[in-house]
């Protein structure tokens, strides 16, 4: 493995896990009012945009880390919306 493969799967590893420690507070504590909706679909928007990106360039590190952080933001939208919802209710 190239030192360029190398770096890239590290960036991508450290950047996927960026959305970890959110997704487990919001899931532990049920509390997600001061998360920014509109950060999770920029996040969405943005990722779907690396996606592209990797898909035509053959990037595989940046195709893997873009499609979990998409993954990861639409839960994290899921936990938000119904989280929110209780506390509106």
């Amino acid at each position: 493995m190239t030192a360029e493969e190398i770096s890239g799967w590290l960036a991508a590893i450290f950047t996927t896990l960026i959305f970890v420690p959110q997704l487990h507070k919001a899931y532990t504590t049920k509390k997600t009012q001061d998360l920014s909706m509109m950060m999770i679909v920029l996040a969405i928007m943005g990722n779907s945009a690396w996606l592209v990106q990797a898909l035509l360039t053959s990037n595989t590190p940046l195709m893997v880390c873009a499609a979990l952080i998409i993954i990861m933001s639409f839960i994290l939208m899921i936990f938000k919306y119904s989280n929110d919802k209780k506390t509106q209710d």
